[in-house]
């Protein structure tokens, strides 16, 4: 096939990519992999054509006939044997292993620490191979409870594992006869704890990534940093380590005069060795892989197509477990590598300026990986490549050989290990200060949002068309045109918002809060009536996680960047309680908001002043607001209904705020109590709603049954958290729902709950989760 023929694989592999992530879309790349084989006919290309059905129709035959994707357990089990895999984690309080069951399925299980001394001692403890068992409670891994969130069942599911058991003590474990890959792993995580005890915080986090593959100790701001900007594949070891690691020990051996078949062999032999050390990843296989064929048909002298041998690796990894291409890692280490392999010499060819090289090389990786990131993680910042000219060197020519020196230095004489980690820290102070700051003040960063299924097959074609036109001509409109596919996307995502007759009023599970997202037709509007929250309980400094779960962030924040709600028209805080505003200091800086509108009873403490006047500094307009209040957004009124005057309780100073969508009365009462009700009818003897959300969570305190006739809702909304210890919703506010026919959706039984509506009528409703 010809050079340009190559960029239409890469389509392919897109697609394939693109159908790995798009289970419930797998039409859509089905009909364009049709529409592939059709110009493939019509190219005269029947070798390819056939090579193509043939790979996918083996592919389906070991899904259909051959791959056991199901549990042996019945989860009754109480407690289980095997050995642990890999090295356990240690979370704050937390210990996670895997362990594969004497039966041959892979299980996860957490424990929970007691103490610091246990913490210390298990940490030591706990090795690869080593026979353990565990008592404890078999569940499912959790399903995703909001729409966007991450699926960790699907997850572990992709990766063989089932079930997940939580311990009701600590391990049982001996000794054990590990076989050669479990001493490389226990090898490995001795190293990993000489490190991380000798060498400084910042020092021991970027050495244990680069040299043995462990990026999980790193801090994870840090790493959002590194992933924001395109440069997380930096903290993984792949092809560049292999490179410097192998192209290095190959230099040696030929000056100390060793023949070079000899010297190959010896690589070959080493190499699966390095794989295990450095933790075995998609990435590391891969570049593993590929060097490994290079190295044996250098032996052999036959010479081999440059895409031949990523090709190979990519077929075997794929043969030996067809669910490796879920694996983010495996998907964006083949498309990068082979998009620098394929354009790389047109690079060094067309341009003489290693500047110049080194910014179409990286457009050309952001390329690559650009549907894949996009449609994991929504976002992209094109501030990366121009990063990637300075960080690439820095961390390929400094970091690594630096952090690779100073272990080795230290292995030998200790006394060396302060000097180089205040060296390493030095080096690493200011650009890691830079990609914080950079992080926290985005700069061309571009949010795509989910993804339809068109959408996400629509940018690996324009990234193919794009690469076409780019080798195919030359001079400045070739180089702009690589940029065309980031523009392009951009503008059909949002045009298809603002074409979009639908708004949407989704309560969001936030555990025992509330948040509600309002998005009014054609983009017309978004506001968000609280944010949830996450109440923060004392814990001693080893307990502490790091990073412990935060709503805002981690809820609130996903959703709004996932919808494209990149700026909101008003946010109200209904009253002061960290279950309704706690989360509002993840989305501050990271969100736009117009306007906060809160009760003159708000009552903020020193934590929500100081979070108020940042907003206020950032641009956004604080009203407050109370009784008879009108706030207009885009065409839609909302009305303030409560309150009027100070309550002495609390939540009776909540904003109670009424609306017409969709052709139906909603209301919205934070978490207004019974006495707050009556004051609300007194004030308001006729009011009607058809969609209520109950106040209180449910509780008892609220909902009474005059509350219910007056209002007359069709539907009534209970935003709670699973199994919350407050017992929300109360069984007598169920009954009263129950006993007037109002239908009821709960948070908790449903997750996130998404009304769907034009100006007339509510179209439907969706749930998160499937009852």
């Amino acid at each position: 096939m010809p050079f340009i023929g190559r960029w239409h694989l890469f389509a392919l592999s897109g697609c394939l990519s693109a159908w790995a992530g798009l289970e419930k879309h797998s039409v859509v790349p089905l009909v364009v992999l049709l529409i592939y084989g059709v110009y493939l006919a019509m190219r005269k290309h029947f070798a390819f054509l056939f090579t193509l059905l043939t790979i996918f129709f083996i592919i389906q035959l070991d899904i259909v006939y051959f791959q056991t994707n199901q549990s042996q357990f019945s989860g009754a089990e109480e407690s289980v044997q095997g050995r642990i895999v890999g090295l356990p984690q240690v979370n704050g309080d937390q210990l996670t292993f895997q362990l594969k069951t004497d039966s041959g399925e892979s299980m996860l299980i957490y424990t929970k620490l007691r103490s610091k001394k246990e913490k210390s001692f298990l940490i030591r403890k706990l090795k690869p191979g080593m026979p353990c068992r565990v008592s404890g409670k078999l569940e499912k891994p959790p399903s995703p409870t909001n729409f966007h969130a991450f699926d960790q069942r699907q997850y572990l599911e992709r990766h063989h594992i089932y079930w997940q058991l939580r311990a009701t003590s600590i391990p049982i474990v001996t000794d054990g006869s590990p076989n050669l890959i479990e001493r490389m792993q226990r090898l490995r995580q001795n190293q990993i704890l000489f490190i991380s005890d000798h060498f400084s915080t910042t020092s021991s986090e970027m050495m244990n990534a680069l040299i043995f593959g462990a990026d999980d100790q790193m801090d994870d701001e840090l790493v959002s940093a590194y992933r924001m900007f395109g440069l997380v594949h930096l903290l993984v070891v792949s092809g560049m380590h292999v490179v410097v690691v192998f192209g290095t020990l190959f230099y040696i051996f030929r000056r100390l005069g060793v023949v070079r078949d000899y010297a190959m062999i010896v690589m070959i032999v080493l190499i699966p060795f390095y794989v295990i050390l450095t933790g075995s990843e998609a990435s590391i296989i891969r570049s593993g892989l590929t060097a490994m064929i290079v190295l044996f048909f250098g032996l052999t002298h036959y010479r081999l197509p440059v895409s031949d041998p990523i090709s190979l690796a990519c077929l075997l990894m794929v043969v030996y477990d067809p669910n490796i291409v879920f694996d983010l890692g495996f998907q964006l280490s083949f498309a990068v590598t082979f998009a620098v392999l394929i354009g790389g010499p047109t690079v060094l060819q067309r341009y003489r300026s290693r500047i110049i090289r080194s910014i179409i090389l990286s457009l050309l990786c952001e390329l690559a990986a650009f549907p894949i990131v996009v449609f994991n993680f929504y976002q992209l910042s094109l501030a990366g490549i121009f990063l990637s000219i300075f960080f690439v060197p820095f961390i390929t020519l400094l970091v690594f050989p630096l952090g690779t020196l100073a272990y080795f230095a230290s292995l030998f004489h200790l006394p060396f290990v302060d000097f180089l980690s205040f060296l390493l820290d030095l080096v690493l102070y200011i650009p890691h200060r830079l990609l914080l700051f950079l992080s926290n003040h985005p700069l061309l960063q571009l949010n795509y949002g989910a993804l339809t299924g068109w959408e996400a097959v629509g940018s690996v074609l324009l990234v193919a068309v794009a690469l076409t036109i780019w080798e195919m001509r030359n001079g400045v409109r070739s180089n702009a045109v690589l940029l065309a596919p980031f523009l392009i996307l951009l503008v059909w995502v949002y045009t298809a918002d603002y074409l979009q007759p639908m708004g949407k009023v989704t309560f969001l599970d936030v555990g025992q809060g509330d948040s509600i997202l309002i998005q009014l037709p054609h983009r017309k509007g978004a506001l968000l009536i609280d944010s949830g929250g996450t109440i923060a309980y004392e814990q001693e400094t080893w307990q502490k996680r790091k990073k412990p779960f935060e709503v805002g962030r981690d809820v609130v924040l996903k959703e709004l960047t996932a919808l494209r709600v990149n700026r909101l028209d008003a946010v109200f805080l209904t009253h002061r309680d960290t279950d309704h505003i706690g989360g509002m200091k993840g989305l501050i800086g990271k969100v736009g908001i117009k306007h906060l509108f809160i009760s003159p009873y708000h009552d903020p403490d020193h934590e929500d002043l100081r979070l108020m006047r940042k907003m206020i500094n950032g641009g956004t307009q604080l009203s407050f607001v109370k009784e008879g209040m009108t706030i207009k957004i885009g065409e839609t009124s909302f009305y303030i209904l409560s309150p009027n005057v100070r309550s002495t309780e609390s939540n009776d100073n909540s904003l109670v705020i009424y609306g017409v969508m969709g052709g139906q009365r909603w209301m919205f009462t934070g978490d207004l109590s019974q006495q707050g009700e009556q004051k609300v009818m007194e004030k308001f003897p006729s009011i009607k709603a058809d969609i209520l959300k109950l106040g209180h969570h449910g509780s008892r305190t609220s909902t009474s049954e005059r509350w219910l006739e007056q209002l007359d809702p069709k539907i009534g909304i209970i935003s709670s958290g699973k199994n919350n210890r407050y017992g929300h919703p109360h069984v007598e506010v169920l009954d009263h729902l129950k006993a007037r026919k109002i239908r009821t959706l709960r948070t908790d039984q449903l997750g996130a709950i998404a009304f769907y509506f034009t100006n007339k009528k509510i179209v439907h409703v969706r749930s998160a989760v499937h009852p």
